[in-house]
C-alpha cells in the first residue's frame, strides 16, 4: 500500500513538472502586451485608411471578455485626444450590452460615434469575437499592437492596431 501511494506521489510530481513548463510556453505565445489596459488606435488612423472608410478605428477590450469597437467620424476624429477616449470606452463599459450596436456623442464627443460591443473568447491563444460576420474575427497579440483578422473570400484581411496606453 506504502509503496502504491509513493508511485502515486512520484507520478504526480512527474505531471506537474512536465505540464508546467508546456503552460509557461503557451503563455509565452501571447504578447508581453498588457491587453486589457489603455486600447489599441488602427494604424494610419488620420491617414488614407481614414479618408477611404470616413472614421477611425479603435478597440478596447475588457476584463469580462468584452471587445468594443469605436467607429469615431473622419475629420473629426483626428481632433480628438486619447483622455477622451478613454472616457468614451469607461462610458461605453457602463451603458452597453454585450452584442450591441450603438450611435451616440457619448456626452463627451461633438460628433456621433459608432460603436459595437460583444463578448470574446480566447480560442487557440486568440481572442475570438463574431464581428458582425458569418465567420469570426480574430485579434492576434504582438508587443505593442495587434492584428485584426477577418476573413474574405480569397484572403485575409489583417489591420494592425497600435497600442495606446496614455
Amino acid at each position: 500500500m506504502k509503496n502504491i501511494l509513493l508511485n502515486f506521489l512520484h507520478t504526480g510530481i512527474l505531471a506537474l513538472l512536465i505540464a508546467f513548463p508546456f503552460s509557461a510556453l503557451s503563455q509565452q505565445k501571447m504578447s508581453s502586451t498588457d491587453i486589457l489596459s489603455g486600447y489599441f488606435s488602427r494604424e494610419s488612423n488620420n491617414g488614407d485608411a481614414a479618408k477611404t472608410t470616413n472614421n477611425n478605428i479603435y478597440i478596447k477590450l475588457y476584463p469580462e471578455q468584452w471587445i468594443a469597437i469605436l467607429y469615431v467620424p473622419y475629420p473629426y476624429a483626428a481632433s480628438v485626444g486619447s483622455d477622451t477616449l478613454n472616457k468614451v470606452f469607461d462610458k461605453v463599459k457602463r451603458e452597453s450590452e454585450s452584442g450591441s450596436f450603438s450611435r451616440s456623442k457619448f456626452d463627451l464627443l461633438d460628433e456621433a460615434a459608432t460603436v459595437h460591443v460583444e463578448k470574446y473568447e480566447i480560442i487557440e491563444g486568440q481572442v475570438q469575437f463574431q464581428c458582425g460576420s458569418i465567420n469570426p474575427c480574430a485579434i492576434r497579440f504582438s508587443d505593442n499592437y495587434l492584428e485584426l483578422v477577418k476573413s474574405g473570400i480569397i484572403n485575409e484581411h489583417i489591420v494592425k492596431f497600435d497600442h495606446i496606453t496614455q
